[in-house]
This record gives structure tokens, sequence and C-alpha cells, in this order.
């Protein structure tokens, strides 16, 4: 379509005024979920010159949170496509951005962002692992970057203060057993000093790099770019490849020693991919459990798939830093109830009859994110007395007083893990026996997310286990 019309007109005449060029056609594109939206978009200029660009922007502009990343992104974009470009870092050339939107215009890269479909696998991991180790190369004081901290900060002191904050903001909130847990290792276990801070990705991995012919194109998504410790980029490998295909780990952290000269250690990356969980989850874990509006409910389903998944991978990945072994419950059988016919027959509408008819990306993607969310709800209104009735009660035991409800029993847990009146081995075993019956009730709605964990450091076996 030769036409501007499909993206806000505001953004279109940014364009089109930072470039000196028009908007000659538009193409909409996904963007990446549900918030971020895309467009192909070509230029041309008066003296006969195009360009093919790819335009990506964001329906959460009224999101204070949202502005440091996008300034810290369109800045690093703007370096490594400009005066770093002999850095080797491979991104879209930066062509124009619009605040307004937390929209960025870049050169269209041609690939795939499917890790799966690349024939070379093992070469394309290595080719990604080259390009990180010519980004941690990289050395910041040559960096002029707008949003970014003093880089003469060192890893530790960065992770410490970020522990601080997210302690901070979890116990002003809804505090919760396991995210308390994981702070307390997190902060007993940070890593000595090993090095200076590096410019890192934030969110390295499959999906977040396109690909072609086995080779990296580009590195798009740098949102989350900062600052750090490079195990910590290895680290979100890890982690993205609990829900996307990947390489084993040990092929890709020796190709990265390859290319980088530099030694990881098993340890400090295990550190990272608790401390990189920990990132998101805190905030998330504030805004799912929060009482009241600003959330919008077709959204949670998706948000309720990948917080249930990680809360219970963390409980886990406790368990295997601390060498506890976690003992299984058997769950209550419940009878169903005229209700599930309720669930049942909204289900088929939205799978056979809804779905099936959305052409619009942010509906689709909302549509079955609802789905997922009356799974959880059928199932819920299905066991969720039963399971409430065994937190309260086993709670109870273990902390030697009666409790009302299940969430004035795990505020109790809470409190008892942070203020230390608990041992931490039998919160951790109350924690896994809440997480087999939250990630129950999640389950029809998770496939095979529900029972993912973190391939082998050395492994060549499934992710679901």
């Amino acid at each position: 379509m030769a036409s501007n019309s499909l993206i806000p007109a505001d953004l279109a005449a940014s364009i089109e005024s930072q470039t000196g060029a028009s908007i000659s056609h538009v193409k909409l594109r996904g963007g990446g979920g549900a918030s971020r939206l895309g467009a192909e978009v070509s230029l041309a200029w008066a003296d006969g010159r195009s360009m093919d660009c790819y335009l990506s922007y964001d329906t959460r502009t009224s999101d204070p949170k949202r502005m440091p990343h996008y300034r810290r992104e369109v800045s690093v974009l703007r370096a490594l496509s400009g005066d770093a470009g002999s850095s080797g870092v491979k991104v879209p050339a930066y062509v124009a951005h619009e605040p307004a939107h937390l929209a960025i215009l870049s050169g269209m890269v041609p690939g795939a962002d499917r890790f799966d479909v690349a024939d070379d696998k093992g070469a394309l991991a290595a080719d990604l692992a080259d390009q990180l180790a010519k980004l941690h190369a990289i050395d910041p004081a040559a960096l002029v970057l707008e949003g970014f901290d003093d880089p003469a900060v060192t890893p530790a002191q960065r992770v410490r203060a970020k522990i601080a904050e997210w302690r901070k903001l979890h116990m002003a909130a809804t505090p919760d057993p396991i995210l308390i847990l994981a702070l307390d290792w997190l902060e007993a276990n940070v890593p000595a000093e090993d090095g200076p801070s590096v410019l890192l990705h934030g969110d390295a991995g499959p999906g977040n790099f396109l690909h072609s012919d086995n080779r990296v194109g580009a590195m798009i998504d740098w949102e989350l770019t900062h600052y750090g410790d490079p195990h910590e980029d290895l680290a979100q490998i890890w982690v993205r490849s609990l829900f996307q295909p990947f390489v084993p780990m040990r092929a890709f952290i020796a190709a990265y020693e390859r290319a980088s000269g530099r030694v990881i250690d098993t340890n400090r990356l295990k550190f990272y991919r608790l401390f990189f969980q920990m990132s998101f989850i805190t905030p998330g874990h504030a805004g799912i459990h929060a009482v009241g509006g600003g959330a919008e409910v077709a959204l949670m389903g998706m948000g309720l798939v990948f917080h249930t998944a990680h809360m219970r991978v963390i409980v886990q990945s406790l368990a295997e830093l601390t060498g506890q072994t976690l003992i299984d419950v058997r769950l209550p059988e419940v009878a169903a109830t005229w209700v599930d016919k309720g669930f049942e027959a909204a289900l088929s509408d939205l799978r056979h009859h809804i779905v099936p008819r959305v052409a619009d990306q942010q509906a689709g993607a909302k549509a079955k994110s609802l789905a997922r969310l009356v799974k959880y709800w059928q199932r819920r209104e299905r066991y969720g007395a039963a399971f409430d009735r065994m937190e309260r009660e086993s709670i109870g035991k273990l902390l030697v007083r009666d409790f009302e409800d299940a969430a004035t029993a795990r505020h109790a847990l809470a409190m008892a893990v942070a203020q230390g009146r608990i041992g931490r081995k039998l919160a951790l075993q109350q924690c896994h026996e809440r997480m087999m019956r939250d990630t129950f009730l999640m389950a029809e709605g998770m496939g095979a997310f529900a029972t993912c964990y973190f391939p082998p450091f050395d492994g060549d076996s499934a992710q679901a286990s």
C-alpha cells in the first residue's frame, strides 16, 4: 500500500521530517507481541534514492518505565551503526526515532528470527557467540551513550544494587517466599570481581537476532541493554533456551571462549541465570498480584504462563544450586461440575469461531492469551478450594498456627523466610509443593512450558523433563 495512513499520522510526519524523504509504501507486520507494533516502510527521496526500512513502535507510551529502555536502545543502535560500526557488531542501521510512539526506524535486514529454521545450527550459534564476543570487546569509555550509567561501576556493585532495588520493590508489594529465597541466595553468592563492566545486549539469544545462510544478519531488540558482566549475556541465552530451541550450552560457551579469549565460569553463569530471571520476575510478580486496575485481562493469560513457568524453574534452580532434593506431593482428585460446561463452551468459541477469524495481530494475540486465561479459570474453579486448603494447612503445620485463607498463610511464610524464622530447606520444599499446584492449574494453557527446565550444561537431553 503506497500510503502512510496505516501508521499514526504524527509518526509518519516525524519520519518524513527527520529523513527528508517521503514514505512511499507501508506494510504492517508483526511487532513482537501484543503491545509492540511493526511495519515495513519504504522511503523515497526526490533525487531518486530509496530505502527499505523496518519501523517498530509501542502501545505502552503512557508507561514511564518504558522510556529509559527506549532511550538506551536508540543510543546503542546509533552508536553501533555509526561511530562504533568498526566493532563488527551487526545491528540494523539507525535511520530515525520518535519518542512519542517509542518508535525506531532502521534499515531492513533480511533473514529469519527463528533459530530452529537454520540449516546448520552449530555454525549459526558459533556466529552468535562471535557477535557477543565482539560486543563485549568494545571499550565502554570510547562510546557516547545516552541513558547509561557510569561504566566504571563494577559488575558486583551493579548486582548488589539491583538485588537491593528488587528486594525493596518486592517487600513493598506482595512478598512471596520463592522470590525472597531467591534474593537471599543471590545476595549471599555475588561473584567476586573478575574484570570491568562491558556493554551487554541485555536479552541475548534465539528470537533476538536475524539470520540467513547460517550467519547472524543483525542483533535486534536492544531495549534491555546495559553494562555488566559478560556472563550475564551468556546466561540470558540459557534462560531463553527454556522456551526456544538452541544448541547445547557447552558447545555455545566453547565457541564464545574461542572467539573472545575469555574463560567462562560455570558457577558464575548459573548465578547470572537466576539473576536474569529475577530481573523480570520481580517487577512482573508485583504487577500480576496487584489488586485493582492497570492490567489488561486479555494479556494476563500469556503473562501467567511465563510467570508460572519461571516461578517453578526458580524453585528447581534454587534446589540445584543448594543441592536440595525436592519431594513431590500427591494432588487431590476433584470431580467436575456443571460449571465446566460453560468454560468448555467459551474455549470452543475462542478456538473455532473467534481466533480463526481474527486478522489483526494485536486482537489475535489477545484472543489466544484470553483462551489460556479461561483454561486457568476452569481449573481454578474446579481445584482452587482444595488446593487452597492444602496450602493453608501445610503452612499452618510448618508455622504452628491456623490461617483463614491461603493468601494469609503464604504471606506469613514469606515473612518467616524474610525474618529467618524458618529453615531454608523447609521453606523451599513448601514452595515446591505450591508450584506443583500452581503449575497444574495453568498446565492446560502452558503445554511443554509446564515441565521445561534448563538443558544441562553438558547435555543433549530434551528441554521438557
